[in-house]
């Protein structure tokens, strides 16, 4: 298990959720932590919360242009994590497909898979040779679950790309974690009653009986970036969503 203390790590998708949650778990360990978001506004509330230890960086990963300058400026690091995606609730993608738009596919395809995508693609030139890149997929790719046909899509297309990948691009690392349900901000447009009552359900349905907070989740990505022999691997962290 590699020790993160002084590895240069960039988190897309840095300032809020997971990727935030990511961000305070690898600085707590030593790394040196960048987290990058669009909202600049917001990355800086961020950034504050976290510290003068982590570095904040504006930029739109989604554009190719934009995402190439944001990791010129940047410069060379050493581990790569993208969080980033369009909530697929406020979106309106949790529909079947003869229901929903197919602007709205569209553009949850552009904000999940492409953008971490793109982010992998300017980053590449600027990553260590014994780098790491880790993506954000989510259970869906791999359950079986009503209105989830355009959000399972991305999540597996996530998966099989980082199996090429890792192979095109060794000896650096490519890697995947999977998400469950986690609470965290994507759900606070809910009614509080709906929003617990929804959670209670989902509680029950899982072995663990609980949900993932989003430090927890957080645990995952640390293991992924410290097992020197993990590569082309998806890693699940779904109370046991899989296998209920």
């Amino acid at each position: 298990m590699s020790d993160l203390r002084g590895r240069r790590v960039v988190i897309v998708g840095g300032g809020s959720g997971i990727g935030e949650a990511v961000a305070l778990a690898l600085r707590d360990v030593g790394a040196v932590v960048t987290i990058v978001g669009r909202d600049a506004a917001r990355l800086e509330t961020t950034r504050q919360r976290l510290g003068a230890k982590v570095r904040a960086e504006a930029g739109d990963v989604s554009d190719e242009a934009s995402a190439a300058r944001l990791f010129t400026a940047i410069g060379p690091f050493d581990d790569l994590v993208t969080t980033a995606a369009t909530s697929s609730s406020l979106l309106g993608v949790s529909a079947s497909m003869a229901d929903m738009p197919m602007a709205n596919a569209e553009r949850f395809m552009a904000g999940k898979f492409w953008t971490q995508y793109r982010a992998a693609r300017a980053a590449l030139p600027h990553l260590s040779a014994r780098g790491t890149i880790t993506f954000t997929s989510g259970v869906a790719s791999r359950k079986i679950m009503p209105r989830h046909t355009v959000i399972a899509a991305n999540n597996a297309a996530l998966e099989a790309m980082a199996k090429q990948l890792a192979r095109e691009v060794a000896p650096r690392r490519v890697n995947v974690v999977s998400p469950g349900l986690t609470s965290t901000a994507t759900y606070d447009h809910l009614p509080p009653e709906r929003r617990e009552a929804f959670f209670a359900e989902v509680r029950r349905q899982l072995p663990t009986g609980e949900v993932a907070s989003a430090a927890d989740v957080a645990e995952a990505y640390l293991f992924v970036l410290r097992a020197s022999a993990l590569t082309g691997a998806v890693v699940d962290i779904d109370g046991g969503f899989l296998v209920s």
